[in-house]
């Protein structure tokens, strides 16, 4: 049981917030794919597998570690670290797609699907009980 979450890669922390936060309205796409790998009881369809192998973090790549294994990596995640960008006052993301001038990229519908059964199990529209 936890009521703060910490997602890490490559070893930082690539999206941080409340249970509610992280696993009802995830922003940063290893995230989304760490989601769309957990099987359920209620998942029919196919897992996706993350794509790819993490980085040599003896010689770290360039720009954001997740970007090689990204299928939403901007150009700019392959130059640059992105910053921890702030969602409200218990979410953050470090993550291009946050960026203001990023085009928008929806949740995938894998996720959204799983959101919405998670919140029929917990009893609520909002994901509480």
């Amino acid at each position: 049981m936890a009521d703060k979450i910490a997602v890490m890669y490559a070893g930082k922390i690539v999206e941080y917030g409340t249970a509610d936060d992280v696993f009802y309205d995830p922003r940063h796409p290893y995230t989304w794919a760490l989601l769309s790998s957990m099987p359920d009881l209620d998942t029919n369809e196919k897992l996706d597998a993350i794509p790819g192998t993490p980085p040599n973090m003896i010689y770290p790549p360039k720009g954001d570690a997740f970007a090689e294994r990204n299928k939403y990596a901007l150009k700019i995640d392959f130059e640059q670290q992105p910053p921890m960008f702030k969602i409200n006052e218990t979410h953050y993301a470090a993550t291009w797609l946050l960026h203001p001038d990023a085009p928008k990229v929806p949740v995938p519908k894998a996720i959204t699907d799983r959101i919405n059964r998670m919140k029929k199990l917990v009893g609520g529209e909002d994901g509480k009980q």
